[in-house]
């Protein structure tokens, strides 16, 4: 099985079937207007994706030699095994559906499986170039020290605290497509709680060689532990209420909570070239601190 969204590098023997960005195909998905509406969109490119991958993956067990089909077979296996462990999934097993839907719901997973059924789908596209399975040694070696996923050095199971993630589209695409997660991710597994691992919170941004609007926005999240609730900014207008009112997103009470960013492209370079950065407070803030929050972390 393998699904594969945004930021691709389309396989040479996939693209007759599709790009995994949203493009004439599905036209509603060309300018999304909301988080529900880009996930919307992530799982149709989703399904595709894992009916192309299957496709790739079934075309290389007949013509591979036949002990090389038994090194694609347990390898795939191993990989599907280890996505599900990287990201923190559950079985994929049984109702697709309904695994997809779930997963759609939590966008910082959903950000992690793009990434590595992008890196999954340049590999089979290497194998089915090279009619061998060896993996490109060299292309693993130079990616040993990309980065994906930055938390922030804290996280509070109580008080109010506030942080800042700015991103820059137009800096972004200039190192490819993407699709980042940021907002609040819980801290740790909690055994006692119905939901064991938790829901990560936040926004879904995703950035495309089609976007026209390319302008800067800071993000700005007001965590609020004692009340189990999350606020989100969109430069400077909170979205759905602001700290204090009915609005924002549910949290769970007593649970630890970290600020978190979740790529679906390296963020080594986005980071160095502040296309992305991130502000847990050890800076100056762009939008005033609501009352009664303090920074997340500070130097």
């Amino acid at each position: 099985m393998s699904i594969s969204t945004r930021p691709v590098v389309c396989a040479a023997a996939v693209i007759a079937a599709m790009c995994l960005f949203p493009r004439a195909a599905f036209a509603s998905c060309d300018h999304p207007k909301n988080d529900a509406e880009r996930a919307q969109c992530l799982g149709i490119e989703l399904k595709g994706a894992d009916a192309t991958i299957n496709r790739v993956y079934t075309n290389l067990m007949t013509t591979l030699p036949t002990a090389e089909r038994t090194t694609l077979r347990d390898e795939q296996r191993r990989w599907i095994a280890s996505r599900d462990k990287t990201c923190e999934l559950g079985s994929s097993q049984g109702d697709r559906d309904a695994w997809l839907a779930s997963l759609l719901r939590d966008y910082m997973k959903t950000v992690c499986v793009v990434r590595l059924t992008n890196e999954r789908v340049q590999t089979l596209d290497t194998y089915a170039q090279t009619g061998h399975v060896a993996p490109p040694v060299a292309a693993a070696a130079a990616g040993a020290d990309a980065v994906y996923d930055v938390v922030a050095p804290v996280a509070p199971a109580h008080g109010k605290w506030y942080f800042e993630i700015t991103i820059d589209p137009a800096r972004v695409i200039a190192r490819g497509e993407a699709a980042i997660f940021i907002g609040a991710s819980p801290a740790a597994r909690d055994e006692h709680a119905i939901d064991p691992d938790g829901s990560d919170l936040g926004k879904l941004v995703t950035v495309r060689k089609i976007d026209t609007d390319l302008q800067p926005a800071t993000y700005g999240f007001a965590l609020d532990l004692d009340n189990g609730k999350l606020y989100l900014s969109d430069s400077g207008e909170w979205d759905g209420g602001a700290p204090g009112s009915a609005g924002g997103m549910d949290l769970i009470r007593g649970r630890s909570y970290r600020g978190a960013v979740e790529s679906s492209i390296a963020l080594n370079e986005l980071l160095s070239s502040r296309a992305v950065i991130l502000n847990w407070g050890a800076a100056a803030f762009v939008y005033h601190t609501p009352d009664g929050y303090r920074p997340l972390a500070v130097k």
